[in-house]
Formats: C-alpha cells, structure tokens, sequence
C-alpha cells in the first residue's frame, strides 16, 4: 500500500479550489506560449502583468520567481513551466525551490536523461 502525503509540505492538490485560486495566474503564464507574448513579458515585466487580473502578492510571487509559492497560489505546473523557460529557468529549478535546495543539487538527485525521441526510436523505421 503507497502512503502519500498529500500535506504541505508535501504535495500541493491542484483541484478544484486552487483551479479557482489560480485562474488569472494561469491565464498569464500560459500567456507566454507566444513568443510576441514571451517577448513583451522580458521587455517590461510590470506593464505586461498589469494587463491580468492578478494580486499584488501574486505580482509579487511572479517577481521573485518564488515556485513554490506560485503552486500553493493556485499555479498549474505545466502553466508555471512557460513561466519558468521564459525567465531561463526548468522544471529543476522549481523543483529545487521546492526541496530547498540548489539547482544542481536536484539535478545530482535526479539523475535520469533522456536525450529525445530519437534515442527511443534508433533502430526503429521502415523495412529497407
């Protein structure tokens, strides 16, 4: 039997509640999915962010790149990731940011590469 825990400060549910939370936050990042978008973003972080409907404390997460109080603010990952590779960051920065810990150390911790679907298909074509 797995016993997960699903408590902060484990494992922060994105349901229903934090869908709700996190609408205009995610309305944002997944914003960033443009590259006209990302662009206007890096160029003048504050005037794009005026145009959502976001709080101030959440402006203020966004501006210090603060991960883990993004997900408990109603962040979806998958939308903080477009966040994330815009500012240069990766999924092993949030993470890092999570388990309070440096980024290489996360990267040390988890180790699994994968170098692309390439590497998966060697081998793999049609008949000669």
């Amino acid at each position: 039997m797995c016993n997960f825990n699903l408590e902060p400060p484990g494992t922060y549910l994105f349901d229903g509640v934090r869908s709700t939370q996190g609408f205009a936050l995610n309305r944002f990042a997944l914003s960033l999915k443009q590259p006209a978008n990302r662009e206007r973003f890096l160029r003048d972080e504050p005037a794009y962010l005026s145009a959502y409907d976001l709080t101030p404390e959440c402006r203020e997460l966004i501006r210090n790149r603060d991960w883990t109080g993004l997900l408990q603010a109603g962040g979806h990952l998958q939308a903080l990731l477009k966040l994330a590779a815009t500012v240069g960051q990766s999924l092993y920065h949030i993470g890092a940011h999570n388990c309070g810990i440096g980024v290489e150390e996360m990267r040390a911790a988890c180790p699994r590469h994968v170098s692309g679907i390439g590497s998966l298909l060697s081998g793999i074509g049609p008949p000669d």
